[in-house]
C-alpha cells in the first residue's frame, strides 16, 4: 500500500508541474510518457527497498553472531520504536532499561534473541531470493541449531518475526509478511519444514526427502525432550499440590510450545510424522516400497487412536492409483494378412 501511494503521489506531482492547464485532457502520448516515468520510478524504488532489506538482513546476521551485539541491537530498536517514535523522553527509556536488567542478562533471553536475529536474517534473504535454493542450506543449518538449544525459548522465538521490534524498527512488516512459502515463527520447526523445506525437496530433489524427514523427526523429538527437561526442573522442590497446579499450567500452554507437549507428541505428532514420511515415499520416491511400508504401518497402528485416519488415507491413496496402460501391440505383417483372409 505504501508503494502504491508513493507512485500515485509521484504521478500526480509530475502531472501538476507540467505546462498543462486543468481544463486540458491528457493526450495518449502524455499518458504513455507518465506510465514510462512511473515504471522507472517503481524500478528505482524497488531497488532501493531491496538494498535496504539486504542491509537489514546483514545487520541481523552480524548481531546474531555475538551476544553483546544482539543485546545492543535489541536495545537500540526498543528505544527507537517504543520511545523515540512515540515521543517519550530519554528518562523513560532509562527507567525501562533498568527495570529489564535481569532479563537482558538472562541466558535464555540471550540465546532466543540470537536465534531470532539469525532467523530474521534468513527471512530477509528468503523474501528477496528468486529461488529457495539460495537459502536452503543455511535454513537446514538453522533448524538443526534450533533443535540443539539448551534454554527454554522466550517470546522472541515464539512470535512471528514480522511483529518483532526489529521488523518495526527497520520497516520490514510488509516484506516479512508476504512470503507464503516461509514460516514466520522462528521456533516453529514443523512450520519451517511444512512451508519451505519439504515442498522444495518434493519439487527439486525427491531423493533427499527421506533424509529430511528423518532429520525432522530427530530434531522435533530433541526439542520435545529439551522442553520436558526444563518442565521437570521447574517442578523440583514443589510439594504435590504445587506440582499438580504447575503441570496444569504447563499443559495449557498455547502457541507453538503447546504443540510440543511430550504426551501429545508421543500420542499424535510422532506417529503422524512417520505416516507423512511414508506418504512422501509413496508419492515421490518409490511407489512400491512406499505402499509396502504404509501397509505395515497401518497394520501396526490399526488399534491406535489415529488408526482409522491412517487406514482411510491409505485406502484413498491406493484406490486413486491407476495402473499405467500398456501400449497396444503392433500387429505383424503376417498377422494382418491372416486377419484379412
Amino acid at each position: 500500500m505504501k508503494l502504491c501511494r508513493f507512485v500515485i503521489y509521484i504521478a500526480a506531482l509530475t502531472f501538476l508541474t507540467s505546462p498543462l492547464s486543468f481544463s486540458e485532457d491528457l493526450t495518449q502520448e502524455q499518458i504513455e510518457s507518465l506510465k514510462a516515468k512511473i515504471k522507472a520510478l517503481k524500478t528505482d524504488l524497488e531497488a532501493h527497498l531491496s538494498s535496504r532489506n539486504s542491509g537489514a538482513g546483514q545487520v541481523f546476521a552480524d548481531a546474531a553472531s555475538d551476544p553483546r551485539k544482539a543485546v545492543e541491537l535489541y536495545l537500540k530498536c526498543q528505544k527507537l520504536v517504543l520511545f523515540e517514535q512515540e515521543g517519550r523522553p530519554e528518562s523513560d527509556f532509562r527507567v525501562w532499561k533498568e527495570n529489564n536488567e535481569d532479563t537482558l542478562r538472562d541466558p535464555a533471553f540471550i540465546e532466543s534473541l540470537q536465534m531470532q536475529l539469525r532467523y530474521l536474517a534468513l527471512s530477509c534473504q528468503a523474501a528477496e531470493a528468486k529461488e529457495i535454493e539460495q537459502v536452503f542450506g543455511p535454513l537446514m543449518s538453522y533448524v538443526d541449531a534450533l533443535s540443539r538449544m539448551e534454554e527454554m525459548p522466550t517470546r522472541n522465538l515464539t512470535q512471528s518475526v514480522a511483529g518483532s521490534v526489529f521488523s518495526a524498527a527497520y520497516n520490514l512488516e510488509r516484506l516479512l509478511g508476504q512470503n507464503e512459502n516461509w514460516e514466520g515463527t522462528p521456533f516453529n520447526i514443523a512450520g519451517i519444514y511444512d512451508a519451505t523445506i519439504l515442498p522444495y525437496l518434493r519439487e527439486e530433489n525427491p531423493d533427499a526427502l527421506m533424509n529430511a524427514w528423518d532429520k525432522r523427526i530427530e530434531q522435533e523429538t530433541r526439542i520435545v525432550q529439551m522442553l520436558e527437561a526444563h518442565k521437570e526442573k521447574e517442578l523440583r522442590g514443589m510439594n504435590r499440590d504445587q506440582q499438580a497446579r504447575t503441570r496444569g499450567q504447563q499443559s495449557r500452554g498455547g502457541g507453538v510450545l503447546g504443540k510440543l507437549d511430550k504426551e501429545d507428541f508421543i500420542r499424535e505428532t510422532l506417529p503422524r510424522m512417520k505416516w507423512e514420511r511414508l506418504k512422501d515415499m509413496y508419492e515421490y520416491v518409490n511407489q512400491l516400497e512406499g505402499a509396502k511400508a504404509m501397509l505395515s504401518f497401518v497394520e501396526e497402528h490399526l488399534q491406535h487412536d489415529l488408526g482409522e485416519d491412517f487406514f482411510r488415507e491409505f485406502e484413498g491413496l491406493i484406490g486413486s492409483t491407476t495402473t499405467p496402460t500398456a501400449p497396444a501391440p503392433v500387429p505383424t505383417e503376417g498377422a494382418e494378412t491372416t486377419a484379412t483372409n
